[in-house]
Order: structure tokens, then sequence, then C-alpha cells
């Protein structure tokens, strides 16, 4: 097979696999309904109730006068894979201090999900956005998406570069 031939299947391929996922998930990542108003930085973070993987309810407004880092993601994509260290990490050393980490996977099953969570040792929150209701109120247009929210829940940044820094100063006596 030609170098000329393999291209054009590795193109076919990659262009398939995005026109799939454009048209399984468009309640996800359409801008139709992102408010970036309702969505920017010193706002309350919009409150949610969701599932865990034990389904249990978690609000987010539970943790008001903690520090909660969302993260949402889902467990096909490579990106929020390969962040699951660092935030395990991130939890480990501030969840005595009063960091909450709140993973909301968006439209994936309680199984496919919990065997994610298992696979990789998940030790903060798992929750299930199985229809991407909250991704959207939260204009979700990709993932992993991180959004820090203070202690008084308004929205301290949404994708942030260094959120450790930012989790340690909010965090500080």
């Amino acid at each position: 097979m030609s170098t000329r031939h393999k291209t054009g299947i590795y193109f076919l391929t990659f262009f398939s696999i995005v026109i799939f996922i454009s048209f399984s998930c468009p309640a996800v990542f359409s801008q139709d309904k992102w408010n970036i108003r309702e969505q920017s930085i010193e706002n309350l973070a919009p409150d949610f109730a969701l599932q865990d993987l034990t389904g249990e309810e978690i609000k987010l407004s539970d943790y008001k006068g903690k520090v909660a880092l969302i993260n949402f993601s889902t467990t096909w994509c490579p990106h929020c894979r390969a962040i699951t260290p660092y935030l395990k990490k991130l939890h480990l050393q501030y969840k005595d201090r009063g960091l909450i980490i709140l993973n909301v996977d968006i439209q994936e099953s309680r199984e496919r999900v919990n065997s994610f969570a298992l696979k990789y040792g998940l030790t903060y929150k798992v929750l299930l956005d199985e229809s991407g209701e909250v991704a959207r109120t939260y204009g979700i247009r990709g993932v992993p998406t991180l959004i820090l929210v203070n202690k008084e829940g308004k929205i301290v940044c949404r994708q942030c570069r260094s959120v450790d820094l930012l989790v340690k100063t909010l965090l500080a006596p």
C-alpha cells in the first residue's frame, strides 16, 4: 500500500471520528446555550444536583464554605485520563484543608464510569451527568474542563493554568 493511500485512509478515519463525536454529543458541545455572562469569573457557580456512583445525590451547594474544583470529563477522552494523576495528587494534598473535587462525567453510563473510577483509583467524588444538562448549564464545550469555585460559591477560574497555586491561595488561613 502506498504512503499516499495510507495517508488518505488516516485522514478519512480521523474525519469520521470527528463527525461521529460531533453528532453523538451535540447536547454537550453545542454553543447555542452557552451564556458567557452567566459563567463569568466572580459570578456564583450554578448549583446542581447529580448522583454519585453509589446513587447518592450530591449538590454543589452542599459544599459552600469549601473550595470546590469541578472537573468535567468523559472516560473516552485521553486528556481526561492524563489529568487524573494530577487531580488525585491535588486531592490528597488539600482534602484535609477543605478542597472538594467533583468529577462530573458527561453523558455516560454508571457502569462505564464506575469501571473507569475503579481502574484509575479515583479518590474524589465522581458524579454522573447522564443527560448532559449540567455540562450545558456550565457551557462546557470540550473536556476536560476545570472550574474552580471559592468558599463563597463564586467561580474563580475556568481552565486556569495554575490550579494548585490558586487552591493553595484559597485555602490559606
